[in-house]
């Protein structure tokens, strides 16, 4: 190989220098939002801890201060500066909240990192299904029904939901909060995708104003934090903070990055001085923006029409995303985001099974927007129509419809010696990885779940039917066992 080359940066900057309209996270949109200074001067602050600049594992100076005018801004009991996303930010909770072996319910769909704080609590959990939404190929959030019925059977100690989900969904945080307060239950929140929920009206609820025990956000995502900007807002008259800190001690790097923070701490005063107003702004564009794309044939967009109603899985939504439905359209959603990048330099944030996701934020413009409507309007038109819309819901039915033993924790699962078996021999094993088919993103098999003969002949009909797979081997000639 030459040295002489650098791959990954050759390939940053093709990608920045296409000058895409970006669709995708982090929120600031190539640094639109930052703050100019810190802009200019990103590689002059990756310094170490200094006495002039404070020590993140034990604030005392401007770090400390920082957390205290998030905390305000954001309305909670006590916040905390996170360098390493929400993903270590949702195994420190796990780590200050849960036990070794303790009950807690678990949104099936949660992020991975949420399993990752499984693995390393110990705690036992309890999964359960989300609202599925056929139209467009996506799960929402819980219903207060289910997580009721779960409180009652299990005695769980704990709720961990997503809030909101990837697509901009939510379920109904105020009644969850309260039912889990009549049960003695703490409600834990990845809200990676929420950190300005608590900054306009037009917005769903914010957990962390709702009775959330503990709400993890991605300052990153949605608003001008550098990636891996997030924060840890907590209850300390349901969280003992001390506890929190000592977790997040051993998650986070010793060595932060004093960019990734101050991006926090000014992104943090931009939206309490003036989020209303950039976010105003944001929603008009993504509201306009989303009555242009509906109007365009083949395509659809998800709506605040769309929800189903205090007490379900999907209550609200946040209108600046846009969960664009190409079931219309005589193509597979993965071909029409290609021609969005290679013939628009539109770059969405995904493409799923008959939908794609584009995330607005205060960076993008009108002239985004202008760009995403006229790019999705030549590529229907391109790929055509089609009669059959909709996501096929047989086997998405049945996946949602199994339940399986957890006869290992997750944390069990994932220190036990395994082996790879073919799939066709693996009814009756305990599995050691998480099985996900595609859609709907929801894992069919967890660490620990005891593979039965119907999750393998389901497993076998989805692989058949091309369905992508997230697993050891997406193929699925084998799979991984507990030995």
């Amino acid at each position: 190989m030459n040295q002489s080359t650098a791959p990954l940066l050759d390939a940053l900057r093709a990608f920045v220098e296409r000058g895409q309209a970006p669709f995708y996270s982090p929120g600031h949109k190539g640094g639109r939002s930052l703050d100019p200074w810190l802009r200019t001067h990103i590689a002059e602050l990756d310094l170490n801890n200094l006495p002039d600049l404070d020590t993140l594992h034990c604030p005392e100076g401007p770090i400390a201060d920082a957390e205290r005018l998030i905390a305000q801004a954001w309305g909670t009991g006590q916040s905390f500066i996170m360098v390493q996303g929400s993903t270590g930010g949702n195994i420190a909770v796990a780590l200050s909240a849960l036990r070794p072996g303790e009950p807690v319910l678990v949104q099936r769909n949660a992020h991975k990192s949420v399993l990752a704080g499984l693995v390393q609590s110990g705690a036992r959990p309890v999964w359960l299904e989300p609202q599925w939404d056929n139209r467009f190929g996506v799960a929402h959030g819980l219903s207060v029904a289910v997580v009721e019925q779960a409180l009652r059977d299990t005695g769980a100690t704990a709720l961990w939901l997503l809030h909101p989900t990837y697509y901009g969904t939510t379920a109904d945080i105020v009644a969850l909060a309260a039912l889990c307060r009549s049960h003695r239950a703490r409600l834990l929140v990845d809200g990676a995708h929420s950190p300005h929920f608590g900054f306009h009206d037009e917005l769903p609820p914010a957990a962390e104003r709702s009775g959330a025990a503990a709400t993890v956000q991605s300052v990153h995502k949605i608003l001008s934090g550098l990636s891996q900007a997030a924060v840890v807002h907590i209850d300390p008259a349901q969280l003992d903070p001390a506890t929190v800190r000592r977790a997040l001690q051993l998650v986070q790097t010793t060595s932060p990055h004093f960019a990734i923070m101050a991006s926090i701490d000014t992104a943090r005063r931009e939206m309490a001085c003036t989020g209303t107003e950039l976010l105003s702004a944001t929603l008009r564009r993504a509201r306009t923006a989303a009555a242009r794309i509906a109007a365009i044939p083949g395509l659809r967009v998800l709506g605040p029409s769309d929800a189903t109603g205090p007490g379900s899985g999907f209550c609200h939504l946040d209108e600046t995303k846009l969960l664009v439905g190409t079931g219309g359209l005589a193509v597979d959603a993965r071909d029409v985001l290609t021609r969005l990048n290679r013939v628009h330099g539109v770059q969405p944030e995904l493409s799923g099974p008959g939908h794609l996701l584009c995330i607005t934020t205060i960076a993008n413009t009108d002239h985004d927007m202008d760009r995403l409507v006229d790019g999705l309007t030549e590529t229907a038109a391109y790929f055509g129509s089609r009669t059959d819309e909709g996501v096929d819901a047989g086997l998405v039915a049945d996946l949602l419809a199994l339940r399986a033993d957890q006869v290992l924790t997750p944390r069990e699962a994932f220190f036990a010696v395994d082996e790879a078996v073919p799939l066709t021999g693996a009814t009756g094993r305990v599995s050691a990885e998480a099985i996900t088919p595609y859609p709907p993103g929801i894992p069919l098999v967890m660490p620990g779940e005891r593979l039965t003969a119907e999750a393998v002949d389901l497993l076998r009909a989805l692989a058949t039917a091309g369905t992508p797979i997230s697993a050891s081997d997406p193929s699925l000639q084998h799979v991984l066992v507990v030995r």
